[in-house]
């Protein structure tokens, strides 16, 4: 019996440990959750603004973009920056103006109409490879039940990650999910404003392949999961698993020869 009775504890011990380890692959995938555990390291994300019309500026939203709980109203505007973050948040480096992105915009009962301002970054944000498109401004007349988020990807490409944190807009970057910044990396020179491309200049705008449901008029995503993220998460989940079932097993065995003595 005091074999058994080790071999439950270590049955214990191994779940007490491995759940933990698997539920933090999955919940490290979010840079921003991640930065709260390592302030010293820099990384490179989508930050996500919103605009504060009577202060005229840019502040960091506390929620996620696509929040069922916190739906934008209309007329709100809304930022998306893709940066290189040490230590403060990187605004998006152009106003909200709504009155000029939604000009000519008109909604039916049931819609709203929200604005965007949508930075891919400047070149020392860029990551190895690539070449950030020209920031622009862009209006979504959409459902009054749509997330920003929802909103977004009726004008934008978005591709995400399985934990909903977005990797890319208008398919920038072309790969990866942004991270940890490379060691090293030093502080960017302050910003410097941009003039935004506005819907008015139709070469402008993206083709989306963006798709709505027709059973409850929310658009799909668009967005593939990031396949090494996906990957990891999943690989440490089923080890996870397996070893909690070999070791079952092995107990359960002993129990059963217990008894029958």
């Amino acid at each position: 019996m005091v074999h058994l009775r080790r071999l439950l504890a270590a049955l214990a011990a191994a779940i007490f440990v491995l759940v933990p380890l698997s539920a933090s692959a999955v919940s490290t995938a979010d840079p921003l959750r991640a930065g709260a555990s390592a302030a010293d390291e820099g990384y490179i994300y989508w930050g996500f603004y919103t605009w504060d019309t009577k202060a005229s500026t840019w502040s960091f939203s506390p929620v996620g973009a696509n929040d069922p709980k916190q739906l934008p109203e209309d007329g709100d505007v809304y930022g998306f920056r893709w940066a290189v973050v040490l230590k403060e948040p990187r605004l998006p480096r152009a106003d909200g103006d709504f009155d000029t992105i939604c000009e000519g915009k008109q909604v039916d009962n049931g819609e709203k109409q929200l604005a965007f301002v949508l930075d891919y970054g400047a070149d020392y944000d860029a990551e190895e490879g690539e070449t950030p498109p020209e920031p622009r401004g862009v209006c979504a007349v959409v459902s009054d039940k749509f997330t920003v988020q929802q909103a977004l990807q009726t004008v934008a490409p978005v591709r995400t990650d399985k934990s909903g944190l977005i990797c890319a807009i208008d398919s920038y970057p072309s790969r990866g999910c942004g991270g940890v910044a490379p060691k090293g990396t030093e502080e960017n020179p302050a910003d410097t404003a941009v003039e935004l491309a506005l819907p008015a200049d139709e070469s402008q705008q993206p083709e989306t392949t963006t798709t709505t449901n027709p059973d409850d008029a929310e658009p799909e995503t668009t967005g593939t999961a990031d396949d090494d993220t996906a990957d990891s998460s999943s690989g440490t989940l089923t080890l996870t698993v397996a070893l909690i079932v070999v070791v079952a097993l092995v107990v359960g065995g002993l129990v059963l020869r217990q008894r029958r003595r």
